[in-house]
């Protein structure tokens, strides 16, 4: 069963009389451990993709399902559950709270919904920040730390409940080339020691060739 599945998906918007077809009855499928990169221009689709998988949206028509449940139908609170949950989501802002170590940003993962950051919850924060070579910034706040730094921090936020699905926007955007590599090769790793489904959206084809699968999306669909 695919971690992630797109079945005749649509996504319609009306602006003032008219309907734009931002997805175009969409099939897609990423399977567990498996790195797929989405390119396309601005404007392909790709950032609707990214929210339906993630429970962000619904589709106007057609099915997603995570680990074949379906999100579709999902009520505001069961959607948030998903993406609290299941779901991890690296921003191309990064988005890290500013008054928050980089330690503490994960832990604050774990106390949404009412969690608590117990022993458990801070020998992981510590081990995903060991693996990004991150250890010794552990107390650093985001504004201390470079922009590279930020970025894996917000991997290790991502991947802090251990989802099924990994969404990632743009991570490269605000690196320059040598550190835009180093951080989706981390992504890579990550992927393959935890066996986690990612989907990543860049423009950089730089790092293209460190996905298992490209695809790429024209006018609201995929080409072939």
């Amino acid at each position: 069963m695919p971690a992630l599945q797109l079945q005749a998906a649509r996504k319609e918007f009306t602006a003032g009389d008219q309907t734009v077809v931002a997805l175009d009855d969409v099939d897609l499928h990423v399977d567990d451990g498996e790195f797929l990169v989405l390119m396309g221009p601005s404007g392909s689709g790709k950032t609707t993709l990214l929210t339906l998988a993630g429970a962000l949206a619904t589709p106007t028509s057609g099915s997603v399902l995570l680990a074949g449940d379906e999100l579709s139908g999902l009520g505001d609170a069961a959607a948030a559950r998903v993406r609290r949950e299941r779901i991890g989501f690296v921003f191309q802002s990064v988005n890290l709270v500013p008054f928050l170590t980089a330690r503490e940003n994960l832990l604050a993962v774990r106390t949404l919904g009412g969690g608590r950051a117990d022993r458990a919850a801070k020998e992981r924060a510590d081990q995903l920040l060991d693996e990004l070579d991150l250890a010794d910034r552990a107390g650093n706040l985001p504004g201390e730390l470079s922009g590279g730094q930020r970025q894996r921090v917000a991997i290790g936020r991502a991947l802090m409940n251990d989802p099924d699905l990994l969404l990632v926007d743009e991570p490269t955007s605000a690196l320059d080339s040598v550190l835009g590599r180093q951080v989706v090769e981390l992504l890579r790793e990550e992927v393959d020691r935890r066996g986690v489904a990612a989907v990543m959206v860049t423009h950089d084809e730089r790092v293209v060739d460190l996905g298992d699968r490209v695809v790429e999306m024209v006018d609201g669909r995929i080409r072939d």
